[in-house]
């Protein structure tokens, strides 16, 4: 089931890179926006950003936009952004996370295949250099 998973995401997630490289346009850096250099980023319209061309943690946490909940998979080799809400996660293997909340609910909440909470990450700001996404199936971003 995982693997079925895996591919549905991988394969959404490619055609939305490819549809957005083929556009040029839809891929946007911000306008004046100089801090996420190589980074293109593409609206998935369901909450979410596709964070294509970042190579390191560094370039991750630059391209994080704050209000944001970042994270990168080395296995998927894309980033993603997320605000408030509940997703699920179709990632393993090693990467990265970068927490740029603000307010009160300012954590992230990881669940593994049970539902079960697993991680809860510390205020932001705050960030993981060595992540493991294979046992995160879910995540709720904006948690107290």
């Amino acid at each position: 089931m995982r693997q079925i998973r895996h591919a549905l995401v991988a394969v959404a997630m490619s055609a939305a890179a490819m549809t957005a490289t083929a556009a040029g346009a839809a891929a946007d850096t911000g306008p004046g926006d100089t801090s996420r250099p190589g980074v293109e980023r593409t609206d998935l319209g369901n909450g979410a950003t596709l964070l294509h061309g970042v190579e390191s943690a560094e370039q991750l946490a630059a391209s994080c936009a704050s209000g944001k909940f970042c994270g990168y998979s080395s296995q998927a080799g894309y980033g993603l952004e997320w605000g408030c809400g509940r997703t699920g996660i179709g990632w393993s293997g090693g990467g990265w996370w970068v927490n740029n909340l603000s307010g009160s609910n300012d954590r992230v909440a990881m669940y593994g295949s049970g539902g079960t909470r697993i991680y809860t990450t510390p205020h932001s700001p705050s960030q993981d250099t060595t992540a493991n996404w294979t046992p995160v199936y879910n995540i709720t971003v904006c948690v107290a």
